[in-house]
């Protein structure tokens, strides 16, 4: 179960990754759209890294019956409207580049955000982070006895590189949001010059460095060492 569970968290990734070309390719979306949704999935990453980076005092004994299914599924939904709510907050400063290249483009902001394809795909990244969350929590903690202090159970894995491994995932993330901006002017400006191969590619980036955050480590070596 503790190999499946951080399997299970990087499909998660790897589909809410996915969610934002779907649109685009298969729906014959736009541009507009997509980095949108982009901009909502830089920003669940973000709120993911720094859910899930630990500290020597964090939780890593659960009480026995939160391992029910429909409590974990419960506990799925409930995560999933808390990110989604953060993350939209978080995606406005994200996204800011987009919508100002989108007005001098002339991009009706407000159709696109009406659009069916724009939600649907919303509400699956937020889901799909939320399995992620629950997935990592799981596997980092043990079911304890009822009424037992949450910070007494055996410590699952080590803190220490994993805490490395967060750190350069969000030094990772932060380098992809700054490229977000110049990705979002391609798109935008000269969206009809045949760029549809830069979404495929940048969504593969983000993919690598959610399957490989040591590779953040040695890449931003300054970023990730944080106190």
């Amino acid at each position: 179960m503790a190999r499946i569970m951080p399997f299970m968290a990087l499909a998660a990734d790897v589909v809410r990754h996915a969610l934002p070309l779907l649109p685009l390719y298969v729906l014959h979306g736009d541009f507009a759209s997509y980095v949108l949704l982009t901009a909502f999935d830089l920003s669940l990453g973000l709120m993911l890294i720094v859910g899930t980076t630990r500290d020597p005092g964090d939780v890593n004994s659960v009480d026995p019956r939160s391992r029910w299914l429909v409590l974990q599924l419960v506990s799925v939904v409930v995560v999933a409207v808390f990110l989604a709510i953060t993350a939209a907050i978080i995606a406005i400063p994200i996204g800011m580049p987009a919508y100002l290249f989108g007005l001098y483009a002339g991009v009706d902001w407000g159709a696109v955000m009406l659009q069916r394809r724009f939600w649907v795909p919303v509400v699956g990244m937020s889901l799909l982070a939320a399995i992620r969350f629950q997935s990592l929590f799981v596997a980092r903690t043990t079911p304890g006895h009822r009424g037992q202090p949450t910070n007494k159970g055996p410590v699952i894995g080590n803190l220490q590189r994993d805490r490395r491994q967060s750190l350069a995932a969000k030094a990772a993330q932060v380098t992809l949001i700054g490229t977000f901006a110049g990705l979002c002017y391609l798109l935008i400006i000269f969206g009809h010059s045949g760029l549809y191969a830069l979404p495929v590619l940048y969504n593969a980036v983000l993919v690598f460095y959610d399957a490989r955050p040591d590779v953040g480590q040695r890449i931003f070596p300054t970023l990730w060492q944080e106190k």
